[in-house]
């Protein structure tokens, strides 16, 4: 099953939000169970705009398993090489941003929480090493992107550079002056080599960065999942509101037991 079709808590909790704040969009059944008169409204705006900054951030990064494997244009002016190099300085960046909102919402959430909290301490223990969890999370991600940026150099991965490398010689064979000195009966044969070297380098980088984008879809789907779960009940107390599925199945069961 695809991660972005799962059924995942960050749209539950935007669906609790947006319930609260517009009751009347529900259907009757739904919208008169509902409490709104001591809701924190306020709140509730704040979050959904920073649950749904959230969830952008983090569908965007979903997207580079299919961009690895399928997105090349069908152009002689951008070779796949390029392509696939541009895909993964990208995807850094991207995941680095997801990296920075989760830090930010738990920031936020930590913040408002203990100004109500009756255990500030513990309040700010939790969230506090939440945000250390989420640097180390991504570390392995972002790792490679900061050390480059900060020595003022790019990331290289190291089989696409031999790709790239190999390319641009190509490019060099093409060019009149080698043409003049090369053997042209060796011209074939070389070529052909320095092809073959090309797409199989391509090839190796290509699934190495389908597989390392599977295998983070899959660790940041669950960390969001944990974190987001245990940050839940202490912000629904903030927002002074319940899960609305929550709501329906006390409903059901009430209904239930007069039967």
């Amino acid at each position: 099953m695809r991660l972005q079709k799962q059924k995942v808590i960050i749209d539950e909790m935007i669906t609790d939000f947006y319930s609260y704040q517009n009751p009347t969009f529900l259907k009757t059944e739904y919208a008169q169970l509902i409490d709104v008169s001591k809701a924190n409204q306020a709140g509730i705006k704040k979050y959904i705009q920073s649950f749904l900054n959230l969830r952008y951030a983090w569908q965007k990064t979903l997207k580079y398993r299919n961009y690895f494997e399928y997105f090349y244009p069908q152009t002689g002016q951008i070779n796949k090489v390029e392509a696939l190099n541009h895909h993964i300085h990208a995807y850094l960046e991207d995941m680095n941003t997801l990296k920075n909102k989760i830090t930010a919402l738990l920031g936020e959430v930590r913040n408002d929480i203990k100004e109500v909290a009756s255990n500030k301490k513990d309040i700010k223990r939790f969230f506090n090493t939440s945000i250390e969890k989420t640097e180390k999370v991504f570390f392995q991600v972002s790792k490679p992107r900061g050390i480059h940026r900060h020595r003022g150099m790019r990331f290289f991965d190291p089989d696409l550079l031999k790709a790239e490398n190999v390319h641009g010689f190509l490019e060099i064979i093409a060019t009149s002056q080698f043409d003049a000195m090369l053997n042209q009966e060796c011209k074939p044969q070389l070529i052909a080599k320095f092809t073959k070297e090309k797409e199989e380098s391509f090839e190796i980088a290509k699934e190495r960065w389908i597989e390392m984008a599977e295998r983070h879809d899959k660790q940041t789907a669950n960390y969001l999942d944990v974190i987001l779960k245990r940050a839940r009940l202490p912000l629904y107390r903030f927002l002074n509101i319940k899960s609305v599925q929550e709501i329906i199945n006390s409903a059901q069961n009430r209904e239930k037991r007069k039967n």
